[in-house]
């Protein structure tokens, strides 16, 4: 659906927040005297201000079923999930149900789009796809999940769009990029898709809807259940007839590109995102050696392994944006050798803990401390892995508070060691965003918080 063809209908957009104020201003520009019906799900919500008049809204989640009665199209934000029962029923009954990210592609003209989904690994490569494109002569602008919504290109300056798909966004994606890219899969964000299965096929729904898909070849058995029969061509990253590495060597195939110089790109987890950013470089006909040197100075995101400074020869690192196991895991081995402290815990969404518990006390880490929902059931499943085990020299510890953890991490962890944010868990309940988390833990060890290290700007 196009937004011109919107008319005079009936619209709501449900959500408040940056993608739902996006889509009301993007509806405002081609329709100024629309009237719209904005939902959220905050009983004690508020009209903005600033979003001016013509607007109704309905506030709370006992008001929004009956709101929705005389809706013709509802623009939904990302949070709000498909499969929640007020917009099954308002499918049902003949609703049409879209988002931002359709709206825009239904009309969007004269950019190659890219865009990257995946379990983990999809904002490093995104930001790794637009900042070697932008040091290669193209004009990018990074938006989508990544924290600018896709109305934020300005199409005057940009010829390239590196578009960030979260699952959420990927399940009713209807448009058609040029490129779409997975980069990882593994059970995820289960409150909102109901099953893994339903997650798998929402996040390869974006496939089905590329020109070009590049996919890791670890995914492929999963996208062949539930890609469909679409002539798109598919390339594999590391894969060894793609481009892969082989130790801090690239390779594409047999054929040497060159070694990797960039300390933090060289983590085994990001070798794999350097491998995927360099397969779409090709896709597009760009030189990988060249590529390969625009990565050079890529520098990494905020809460993404930030290594934010010392105290008393113990090093801080944010990594407030792991939200799973895997990615802790990863994290982990980064700093495997050293004496790790790990802050695990936050929203708790039921996944399965016992790997990354079952690493940690067996001498990932020396010390475990949980928080949140999760951490309560990560402290009684990694104190009974203890219990049955008599090698184990890992302290586990139940805290309250990010100063209480802190404070505890601060007291176990000698010097040469390091204290680790990665929850394995969103921030939901307790911090509105794991940015306010990685901010929290930041202030609440007595060192500046993580900026925007990203080297890039969409107008270059």
């Amino acid at each position: 659906m196009r937004a011109a063809d919107i008319g005079t209908r009936r619209v709501a957009v449900w959500g408040l927040g940056r993608e739902g104020r996006a889509a009301i201003a993007f509806l405002r520009q081609r329709h100024p005297r629309l009237p719209l019906l904005v939902l959220d799900d905050t009983d004690a919500g508020r009209a903005p201000e600033s979003l001016g008049g013509g607007i109704e809204y309905a506030f709370g989640a006992g008001r929004i079923a009956g709101a929705l009665a005389n809706i013709d199209i509802i623009v939904k934000s990302p949070g709000v999930s498909l499969y929640r029962r007020e917009i099954q029923a308002a499918r049902a009954a003949g609703t049409h149900v879209t988002s931002l990210l359709n709206l825009w592609f239904a009309e969007r003209v004269g950019l190659t789009t890219i865009c990257v989904t995946g379990t983990k690994g999809k904002s490093t490569t995104a930001s790794l796809i637009g900042h070697i494109l932008a040091r290669l002569g193209r004009r990018v602008a990074l938006v989508g999940n990544i924290g600018i919504p896709i109305t934020g290109i300005e199409s005057a300056r940009a010829d390239t769009a590196v578009i960030e798909v979260s699952s959420y966004q990927a399940a009713d994606f209807d448009g058609q990029c040029d490129i779409g890219v997975l980069t990882s899969l593994y059970p995820e964000h289960i409150d909102w898709h109901l099953s893994v299965e339903n997650y798998y096929r929402d996040k390869i729904n974006l496939l089905n809807h590329s020109r070009r898909r590049i996919i890791h070849r670890a995914t492929v058995e999963i996208v062949e259940r539930f890609a469909d029969g679409s002539s798109a061509r598919q390339d594999f990253f590391s894969d060894d007839h793609g481009i892969h590495c082989c130790g801090t060597e690239i390779l594409d195939g047999a054929t040497a590109i060159g070694r990797v110089r960039n300390a933090y790109l060289a983590r085994p987890h990001n070798l794999s995102n350097l491998s995927a950013a360099l397969a779409v470089a090709k896709s597009l006909g760009l030189d990988s050696a060249a590529a390969l040197e625009a990565a050079s100075g890529f520098q990494g995101l905020p809460h993404r392994q930030q290594e934010l400074g010392e105290i008393g020869g113990v090093l801080f690192v944010d990594d407030s944006i792991s939200t799973i196991p895997e990615s802790t895991l990863a994290a982990l081995a980064v700093y495997a050798g050293r004496d790790i402290t790990v802050i695990l815990g936050g929203h708790d969404r039921g996944i399965d803990y016992g790997k990354l518990v079952e690493r940690a006390v067996a001498g990932a880490a020396k010390a475990l401390i949980c928080l949140g929902d999760s951490g309560e059931r990560i402290y009684s499943l990694a104190r009974a892995v203890a219990t049955r085990r008599d090698d184990v020299a890992c302290e586990i510890h139940r805290a309250q508070s990010m100063e209480e953890a802190v404070v505890y991490a601060r007291r176990v962890t000698p010097p040469g060691g390091v204290v680790l944010l990665s929850p394995a868990a969103p921030s939901y309940g307790h911090y509105r965003d794991y940015i306010e988390r990685g901010y929290d833990f930041a202030a609440k060890a007595g060192l500046p918080a993580a900026g925007k290290s990203n080297s890039y700007s969409p107008a270059e």
